[in-house]
Formats: structure tokens, C-alpha cells, sequence
């Protein structure tokens, strides 16, 4: 199977929500959020099936820290490298820059999948992490 990749922000916020949708990801950010992520995204990553997005990450970064968000990969295509495809080119954005760390998120109910998917990249678990209550 070959599939192909895009760099563009402009994208098919229908599309994106299908994908998020194939995982479980319910959240809706709806057209106008998901044009203001994008547009702030420092980099946007999505590989296409055809016309079907198929897999999708982007980049958020303020010139010190760096994190990896909304990394996914359609139920139909996982096991088919994908993932690969996204974190490469997601670490590759983040060679000759001297960031204090590097991070992502991986939900728990994920973690038994996600956990050694990430450790294969040289990501690291640490239980410090802590988010706002809403």
C-alpha cells in the first residue's frame, strides 16, 4: 500500500474528525477551533490513503519546549507503519533544535499500546505530569 503525505494546515476538518472518530476521540472541536489549532500548530502531518486521511500529528512549540499532539492513526490502517510515518516526521522537526524537552501525552486507557510505541521513538514515562481542573 502506498500512501501519501502533506505538510499542509489547510485540511479537511471532516476528515479529521472521521479519523478521530475511527479511535474513539469524540471531542468535536468543530471548523472554527480546528482552523485556529492548525493555524497555530508549528508543524501539521498528515498521510493520505488515496483521498482519505488516514493519519495525523502536529507540532506545538515556543522555541524551548516542544510537544507532539493529536497523533493518530485510522482503526482500519494501524499495524501498516503509519505511526512510523507520522513520528518520524514529527522527530524529524525536532533535529539541530535545542529544546528542553521534547513531550507528548498518552491517555491511560491507551497506555498498554501506546507506552511501548513511544519507548521505540526514546520517549520516556514520568509521573510528573499534572493537568488544570476543570
Amino acid at each position: 500500500m502506498k500512501f501519501t503525505e502533506s505538510i499542509k494546515k489547510d485540511l479537511n476538518i471532516e476528515q479529521i474528525d472521521s479519523l478521530m472518530d475511527s479511535v474513539g476521540w469524540t471531542s468535536h472541536r468543530g471548523e472554527e477551533k480546528w482552523r485556529e489549532i492548525l493555524s497555530k500548530s508549528s508543524f501539521v502531518y498528515s498521510v493520505y490513503d488515496e483521498n482519505k486521511m488516514v493519519g495525523f500529528g502536529r507540532i506545538l512549540e515556543d522555541g524551548a519546549m516542544c510537544m507532539f499532539y493529536d497523533i493518530v492513526v485510522h482503526c482500519d490502517y494501524q499495524g501498516k507503519g503509519i505511526g512510523k510515518m507520522i513520528m518520524n516526521s514529527l522527530l524529524d522537526q525536532t533535529k539541530d533544535k535545542n529544546y528542553i524537552s521534547v513531550s507528548l501525552f498518552a491517555w491511560p486507557e491507551n497506555k498498554d499500546f501506546l507506552i511501548p510505541f513511544y519507548n521505540k521513538f526514546g520517549f520516556e514515562l514520568f509521573e510528573t505530569g499534572m493537568r488544570l481542573k476543570k
